[in-house]
């Protein structure tokens, strides 16, 4: 049953459940309870909440600690049902909704400028009844603060509401609970004089500066100086309730980024001085977002919004006492009043905003120490900060980063530019339009400015222009309007090693991208490099990729802003930082891959490899087949831009290695165009044995698609070609293929070839190539009939395979014993050797690999009458072939899924899964399947 459950903070703490109080234990139950309920949804750590509860002096940490769980579980003892706080990794949360919690309920109402509503909930003194000096001392006085710049609000509200009579009274008592808050005893002169009582009210002021005098030796701020003044001149409609503004115009056509109001709104509500940086890149539209914000936030700053530019993008970012000036004037001081120095107006400047409740706009900031002096003292204010930079450094402010447009976004404000009518003739245009432009304002704006001026012009047109990457930035320009030039200033502003860094991202253009690689290519230190650039906001951060490394990204107009630059540098300096780039991911990918474990794989050729970075750090980013992955984009990049440049070994290196995992993560159509790239450009190069190389890994990767008599002579063309090189392992591989897919094919054996690929394997010294061809000869010797023998050969290369610890090579070897033995009625050793098998490929993660195991498992269950078990493993490997889009695979799943059926009864299954593979040719050059199909097929329909 659901339980309405109401806590109270602003008085004494109270919890209700469905109207009715819950007693809360006294001591460290109340405390804890407060110190959650004070930020509501939020962590606390198990630190924290021991320092609170001790006032900073906690027993040992053991002891205190549990005592802290002990209070835990009296304190949800106690609340039962309306039990809210929740167990967190390293502390504890209180999960409310905001209806359940008044000072939520309070702020809202805040934020929605109902002050009556707000000052409505309070009780009393918060927290009156926890015994906390730390709350009293460090959070509740915050609190008061809220409560009295609400009251400080509603009053105003009332009085401009012609309430002043009534409210005498009211500010008599709260100036007697608070004698030096200036802006209550104003409030009572304006209410005083409103109602007729001119006296009392200028009585009030020289009651309030002789207070003022005796307490603190200060005189009255200049703005109750000046409502004394307006007095004594009869005015009681007084200046200080007139508003400052000094906000520039809302924009009109502004679209999106609700969310991030909605951060910044909370970013707001948090106690004392609200300070918000908004960062982000160049054109991305910070200083318009900071104004609509701006905007949005008037009514909860009644006593005026402040704004200035501060020029931090340009060479001459302003002065902070020049700002100052023309702050202080705008709040009244006269320029004889004055002070000198930055320190002295900044002064001035803080005291001018004590008890009022204004926002500060500081656009286009250029750091902190510029920003700092700008800063109010009091809660109450609250500072909106736009900068091309992240300015972590000022204390207490909380970043927020503007990222690009979302898609639809953009193009509803390049609809909004263009009209509505003329946006719907051609809306595909739109958003090619708005995709080229990346989401950035100011490019969307001047791709709108450009179009709106000529109104015949199609939009297809710019749409064609702005796809051409080279000239997009000159596209993108209109008037003082240039995309270009608002990235200049950012760039130029950067250290000469960030500033290298910059460029030469412009070689990988718009991919995710980890230090090492910003590291390389500037021959310098990744990490800082990278911290400058994020600094900046030209480069931004992606989260972690699979492996747990950092990922970092050009946003796409900056990339092509980056290619412009470093084409002007000189090519051989280029070239020379992207072979170390590509050096380093050569080697790197290298330690990932490990080749063993991949069996009848072509032997690699050899490289330098890098020493760009300590060898413990390379093997600590290469972990495995997680870093091919992570890498995947720059991999295919890196490949294409060595086959730009001509440089074909490190191409065919790198797509050695990679295309081990990567042939399964890249579609078929890509893995065969790359290879067959590879291969001409060996061929041009007159490096016959990349380009044969190219050639079988080619073919290797097209027979995945099905046996045919076509591959089968390329094969051999390989096979010549290897011969009359003297190339020996490549020469063992492809013989040792043939010898496979040729059975497959035929479903003859081919003693002869597997006895040529032993002896060429043996002869190229490679020991895990020669006992991946002794396992076809064990395998073919099988399949002649001679089985003792048979398994003498491949217990030798099973051996091989263990001693090397290859196990790929292990479970391929079993796997093929498996298929000799149930071949030949040794069923016990077939389901020794095939769950070995499965095992074994199962640990290593090939799920390739688990397939063609799953395959024989059916098989070997089916021969040992356990027809369901069968049929599970069979349907599983068909499930994995086909998501892998492995043809042979299916073709070797389809006749188990079809056998297990036929065996359990179910013949329509059969008739339907057999048929449906036979008509769509799915077993198309797989001799045995298509027989074993045929035969169940016409045993099924013989039953039915």
């Amino acid at each position: 049953m659901n339980v309405h459950v109401e806590f109270r903070v602003l008085g004494p703490l109270e919890v209700l459940a469905d109207g009715e109080p819950i007693s809360v234990p006294a001591g460290r139950g109340r405390v804890l309870l407060a110190t959650l309920l004070l930020r509501p949804n939020r962590f606390v750590s198990v630190d924290e909440l021991v320092d609170r509860l001790w006032d900073g002096e906690p027993p040992t940490a053991d002891r205190a600690h549990k005592t802290l769980q002990t209070t835990v579980l009296r304190l949800r003892q106690a609340l039962g049902a309306a039990n809210r706080v929740r167990t967190t990794a390293g502390g504890y949360l209180v999960e409310v909704e905001p209806q359940e919690l008044d000072l939520l309920r309070f702020r809202e109402f805040v934020r929605a400028g109902d002050f009556a509503s707000a000052t409505e909930l309070w009780r009393g003194r918060a927290l009156a009844n926890v015994a906390s000096d730390a709350l009293h001392r460090e959070e509740v006085p915050r609190l008061e603060d809220e409560h009295l710049s609400a009251l400080e609000r509603r009053i105003d509200a009332d009085l401009d509401r012609g309430q002043a009579g009534r409210l005498v009274a009211e500010l008599s008592a709260l100036i007697g609970q608070h004698p030096l808050r200036e802006r209550f005893w104003a409030q009572r002169m304006t209410a005083l004089a409103r109602s007729g009582r001119q006296a009392e009210a200028l009585a009030s002021y020289r009651e309030l500066t002789a207070l003022l005098a005796d307490e603190l030796g200060v005189d009255p701020s200049p703005e109750l100086s000046r409502l004394h003044l307006a007095l004594l001149n009869g005015e009681t409609d007084t200046p200080e309730h007139k508003e400052i503004c000094q906000l520039p115009p809302d924009t009109a056509d502004f679209v999106g980024r609700a969310e991030m109001f909605h951060q910044v709104e909370e970013r707001l509500d948090a106690p004392g001085v609200a300070v918000v940086v908004l960062t982000g890149a160049p054109g991305v539209g910070k200083s318009a977002f900071t104004i609509k914000a701006a905007h949005r936030l008037r009514r909860r700053f009644p006593d005026g919004q402040l704004f200035v530019r501060l020029n931090g993008a340009g060479g001459t970012p302003r002065d902070p006492a020049e700002v100052l000036a023309e702050l202080l004037v705008a709040l009244g001081v006269h320029t004889s009043a004055m002070p000198d120095g930055v320190q002295a107006r900044s002064a001035t400047f803080r005291a001018q905003l004590a008890d009022r409740s204004m926002l500060v706009v500081l656009d286009d900031a250029a750091g902190a120490e510029q920003v700092r002096p700008l800063l109010p003292g009091t809660a109450g204010c609250a500072v909106l900060i736009s900068s091309r930079q992240q300015l972590v450094q000022v204390e207490g402010s909380r970043n927020l980063r503007l990222p690009p447009l979302a898609p639809e976004d953009g193009v509803a404000l390049l609809s909004n530019i263009l009209g509505a009518r003329r946006a719907a003739t051609d809306q595909s245009a739109v958003s090619e339009i708005a995709g080229a432009c990346g989401g950035l304002p100011l490019a969307l704006r001047v791709a709108g400015a450009r179009l709106a001026a000529r109104e015949s012009l199609p939009l297809r047109s710019l749409a064609r222009r702005l796809a051409d990457e080279r000239h997009r930035l000159d596209e993108l320009t209109m008037g003082d309007l240039e995309v270009r030039a608002t990235f200049g200033p950012s760039y130029e502003a950067l250290p000469a090693d960030a500033a290298t860094a910059f460029r030469r991202l412009g070689l990988l253009g718009a991919t995710d991208v980890a230090s090492w690689t910003v590291g390389v290519l500037a021959g310098g230190d990744g990490e800082r490099l990278v911290e400058r650039l994020v600094e900046a906001n030209l480069l931004d951060e992606v989260g972690l990729d699979v492996t747990g490394e950092p990922r970092y990204r050009l946003h796409d107009l900056l990339a092509v802003y980056a290619a412009e630059l470093v084409r002007e540098e000189d090519d051989e300096v280029v070239a020379a930082a992207m072979r170390d780039y590509v050096g380093l991911l050569l080697t790197l990918v290298d330690l990932a891959v490990d080749y063993w474990t991949v069996a009848d794989e072509l032997p690699l050729q050899p490289f330098v490899a890098s020493t760009a970075l300590d060898r413990s750090e390379m093997e600590r980013l290469a972990v495995g087949e997680t870093f091919l992955l992570a890498e995947k984009v720059n991999i295919d990049r890196a490949i294409t831009f060595c086959l730009r440049e001509n440089w074909v070994q490190e191409a065919a290196r790198l797509v050695d290695r990679a295309f081990r995992y990567l042939d399964i993560a890249y579609s078929h159509d890509r893995v065969v165009q790359v290879r067959e790239l590879v291969r001409e450009a060996a061929f041009a190069e007159g490096d016959e044995l990349v380009a044969w190389r190219s050639q079988l890994d080619l073919v290797t990767q097209r027979i995945t698609r099905g046996v045919t008599e076509e591959i089968l002579a390329e094969y051999t063309r390989c096979a010549e070609a290897f011969e009359a090189m003297g190339a020996h392992a490549e020469l063992a591989t492809v013989l040792g293929a043939l010898t496979f897919f040729t059975m497959v094919h035929t479903g003859q054996p081919q003693v002869e070839l597997a006895e040529r690929a032993v002896v060429a394997a043996r002869a190229s010294g490679v020991q895990g190539l020669y006992a991946n061809n002794l396992r076809e000869l064990g395998t073919v010797l099988s399949s002649a009939g001679d089985y003792a023998e048979s398994v003498r050969v491949l217990e030798e290369a099973l051996e091989i395979g263990l001693d090397g610890k290859r196990p790929g090579d292990v479970a391929l070897v079993l796997s093929r014993m498996t298929a000799g033995a149930l071949v030949h009625g040794d069923l016990e050793r077939a389901s020794a050797w095939c769950r070995q098998a499965l095992d074994v490929i199962t640990e290593f993660g090939d799920i390739r690999g688990v397939g063609y195991c799953t395959v024989q498992l059916s098989q070997v269950d089916l021969a040992l009458g356990d027809a369901g078990s069968a049929l599970a493993s069979a349907e599983k490997a068909l499930s994995i072939f086909e998501g892998l889009g492995e043809r042979r695979g299916t073709a070797r799943a389809l006749p188990a899924v079809a056998e297990a059926n036929l065996a359990l009864g179910l013949t329509a299954k059969v008739i339907e899964v057999a048929t449906a593979a036979l008509e769509d040719q799915a077993v198309t050059g797989d001799a045995d399947a298509e027989e074993r199909l045929r035969a169940a097929l016409e045993q099924a329909r013989r039953r039915a």
